[in-house]
């Protein structure tokens, strides 16, 4: 019987509302972060069967890339 990628790595994998709890945002702002580039989903969904699923490393990172451009404007004020 083939593992499931989700038993392997369920604990680092979210959906887009878990994310959010996560990241400390709301939902709307995770599928900006996608729209805008800034997150790409680990596992992408299939219209309602297959739920897309976000990587706590990649979260983290989006958040870090954010963080360090609010500095940057901060210091260009």
């Amino acid at each position: 019987m083939a593992t499931s990628i989700f038993s392997l790595f369920s604990h680092e994998l979210l959906d887009y509302k878990q994310a959010a709890a996560y990241a400390g945002v709301s939902p709307s702002t995770i599928r900006q972060w996608v729209h805008r580039g800034l997150l790409e989903a680990a596992i992408p969904g299939e219209g309602r069967k297959i739920v897309t699923m976000y990587a706590k490393p990649d979260i983290d990172e989006a958040k870090r890339v954010l963080a360090e451009r609010e500095r940057e404007a901060a210091r260009a004020a």
